[in-house]
């Protein structure tokens, strides 16, 4: 339960920054990029496993994807401009730096 639990939470948390990232420029991207690190702390501090922190990252990159690319009435969610570069890479640098560091 707790591995579901954790990948939508992901999702949930990535909905959320994709659509406050371009919004109240440029408080909506700290926001997003702090919703980010909260939860990943939030997963590891509750569950105190690293599958639970791997599959809540997995939950917010694949819904990060989708809304990168282009839907059927060819809308895209984040945009490449400064915000949606910034909300996109610095997610993945900020996901990637917290799973490295997090104690075994």
């Amino acid at each position: 339960m707790k591995l579901i639990v954790s990948v939508v939470f992901g999702a949930l948390v990535a909905v959320s920054g994709t659509f406050l990232h371009n919004s109240y420029r440029p408080i909506g991207l700290l926001i997003s990029l702090l919703a980010l690190h909260l939860g990943l702390r939030l997963v590891r501090n509750m569950y105190l496993s690293r599958l639970a922190n791997f599959l809540f990252a997995l939950g917010w990159l694949s819904i990060v994807v989708r809304a990168s690319s282009i839907g059927n009435g060819g809308e895209v969610l984040i945009q490449a401009n400064l915000y949606g570069n910034v909300f996109v890479f610095g997610g993945v640098g900020l996901i990637a730096v917290f799973l490295l560091r997090q104690k075994k």
